[in-house]
């Protein structure tokens, strides 16, 4: 009797069809899909566990890099700042995105369907647009920018998708489980907590870490409408890599990826199970147990009276230096970073973002000036005024240095690779060089492009001729298919990794690129360049006026000043500077350009009415 059916077992098994080609190309498009997607992540991984050290710091082991980063007060700041927004949006998302959903699976009323409609919204529109809409209607509202903006905006996307799990856990739920306990004599509120709950609960549990993986990676909306000392882990890793990535922002990257792959792996298997296991019950209550001590324990600051708030560009100062200013004035500095001088201009405009000192270009410090938007410097209270070389002082934007104090000044030219480009460097010609296709970057910067074309003609970089702008923008088509990229925040590791042989930069990048490649070279074209002052200035509305001013006074010493040069590559306007820094810092063509650079650079000022020209010839430039 047993023999027939493995008889027939056997039959089955080797008769049965194989796949054909098909379905192994359908396996294959899938694997090379899978490859598409994870091989980046894996990749980062990899380079986040390398030994390689730094400049300023000493790998030594593998895994170092993760060290340092939970060994940074600004990383642990950050972390503790994105725990404590995730958290409390996933609490308060789930209260609202639950009674929301009992409402709509349960009810029926006119205008529903125009109501469910509406929970899409947040989840179809682009962010940019939800987080500009965000900090206007905050400023309408004339509320602060700070922790609750950017809770209150985190609720609002992380809501729909409580909405969406829990309506669809529901929509299994018998009814009568609730009728038949309601005949009991239960009361509402004891159906729900004994009825209803447990069967939601792995819709809540999958719901909530799902809000949480969501509100813990945003880094766009948060960025609108972050205020002073509100800077979560996204949004620092994204300042920071405007100038270019390190093993140590790879730490930071992977160990929020890590956990954001867990979180929503979590969310999906909790979702399949029709109750929540007792292993599950107790790793979920210790996992929130040891996340929440982390989001309400103290910060890695410290406790302090006072603190000060700055608006910087990234990787602008020294974690020295700020720690050093902490100790000797007994107060907490907390850095919030911006990546150009556009969204420094559009936080100040709402007036809802309150920072103690910020640190605009020389002509964004004109239009905030004009704007009525930063308040005068108390002279009085720097007493290391002396050092500022005069020829910082008195610039057309500020003419009686009432507003703002010179902090490093920029030069723009071409950095390039000498073991790549076998002749000087010495016009702008270069970069319009057929022989460099594809290995050529240039700013993604519209002025400073057209200051480049401009130039190579003979003409001024703020030129107001309709003609010359004309033909500049010529050049500038006729030179784009020669270009590899437009970057003005990492074109320094182009130089690096050698993917661009000629580069349109900024002298600063490039001079901590050559002291880790002997073969980058900068140059100012003999047509001549342009150059910028970044300047130190308080917003009118700043809290503590008084503690902006002694941090400038601070970073005026010639030691500060010393140690600012290190870290960012670009020289001060401080005379004294150079007797405190080493040789090769202090003799440094790059960093402190020769005189007769700076003779033939330009300032780039405001081209009055033209401007549109120019904003028209860029659009049609970049869109081609």
């Amino acid at each position: 009797m047993s023999f027939q059916p493995r008889r027939a077992l056997w039959m089955n098994r080797h008769h049965a069809p194989r796949p054909g080609w098909g379905a192994t190309g359908l396996k294959g498009v899938a694997g090379a899909v899978y490859l598409y997607l994870y091989v980046p992540l894996l990749v980062l991984l990899c380079l986040s566990l390398t030994a390689a050290p730094a400049a300023n710091f000493e790998a030594g082991f593998v895994g170092a890099w993760y060290v340092k980063v939970l060994r940074s007060p600004a990383f642990l700041a950050a972390i503790q700042t994105s725990l404590r927004v995730a958290l409390s949006a996933t609490l308060i998302a789930l209260v609202l995105g639950t009674a929301a959903a009992l409402a709509l699976g349960r009810h029926r009323f006119r205008g529903q369907t125009w109501i469910e409609w509406l929970f899409y919204l947040p989840v179809v529109a682009p962010e940019v647009v939800v987080g500009f809409a965000s900090v206007a209607l905050l400023a309408q509202l004339g509320r602060p920018l700070g922790f609750w903006s950017v809770l209150i905006v985190h609720v609002a996307f992380c809501t729909p998708y409580v909405v969406f799990i829990v309506r669809a856990r529901l929509a299994g739920f018998d009814e009568r489980w609730r009728d038949a306990a309601l005949d009991l004599g239960a009361t509402p509120a004891a159906v729900f907590w004994h009825v209803t709950l447990p069967w939601l609960l792995p819709a809540l549990v999958g719901g909530g870490l799902l809000c949480f993986a969501l509100s813990l990676d945003d880094c766009i909306v948060t960025s609108f409408v972050a205020g002073d000392g509100v800077t979560t882990l996204p949004v620092l890793l994204y300042s920071k890599m405007k100038t270019g990535v390190s093993p140590e922002i790879n730490a930071a990257a992977s160990l929020l990826l890590i956990l954001t792959v867990g979180l929503v792996g979590t969310a999906q298997l909790v979702q399949r199970l029709q109750r929540l296991p007792r292993w599950g019950r107790v790793s979920l209550g210790t996992t929130c147990l040891g996340l929440l001590v982390v989001a309400v324990g103290p910060t890695p600051h410290g406790a302090a009276a006072t603190t000060l708030h700055i608006y910087i560009w990234s990787n602008y100062t020294s974690e020295k230096l700020l720690r050093d200013f902490e100790t000797r004035y007994r107060c907490r500095v907390v850095v919030e970073t911006y990546d150009s001088n556009e969204a420094l201009l559009a936080k100040l405009q709402t007036g809802v973002a309150r920072y103690d000192l910020i640190v605009p270009s020389d002509y964004m410090a004109g239009v905030l000036i004009r704007q009525g938007l930063l308040r005068p410097i108390d002279r009085s209270r720097l007493t290391n005024w002396h050092y500022l070389d005069p020829a910082f002082l008195q610039a057309p934007y500020d003419p009686e240095n009432r507003y703002t104090v010179p902090y490093t000044f920029v030069v723009t030219g071409i950095g390039y690779r000498r073991d790549k480009v076998p002749e000087p460097v010495e016009h702008w010609d270069a970069l319009w060089d057929t022989r460099y296709r594809g290995r050529i970057a240039m700013l993604d910067d519209q002025r400073e492009c057209f200051a480049a074309a401009l130039r190579r003609r003979g003409t001024s970089p703020n030129s107001q001729d309709e003609q010359e702008i004309a033909r500049a923008a010529d050049d500038l088509a006729a030179q784009k298919p020669l270009v590899k990229t437009y970057d003005s925040a990492t074109f320094e590791q182009l130089l690096l990794n050698g993917e661009a042989w000629l580069v349109h930069g900024f002298n600063g990048q490039i001079a901590k690129a050559a002291r880790q490649n002997p073969n980058i070279a900068f140059v100012v074209p003999q047509e001549g360049g342009t150059r910028a002052v970044d300047c130190l200035a308080i917003p009118v509305n700043a809290a503590h006026p008084e503690l902006a001013e002694q941090f400038i006074d601070y970073v005026l010493e010639p030691q500060a000043s010393a140690e600012i040069v290190q870290v960012t590559g670009y020289g001060t306007p401080n005379r004294a500077v150079r007797d405190f820094l080493p040789p090769d810092w202090a003799n440094n063509p790059y960093v402190f350009p020769p005189e007769t650079w700076l003779r033939r650079c330009a300032v780039i000022e405001d081209v009055g009415a033209i401007l549109p020209r120019y904003d028209y010839y860029w659009t049609v430039i970049k869109s081609r």
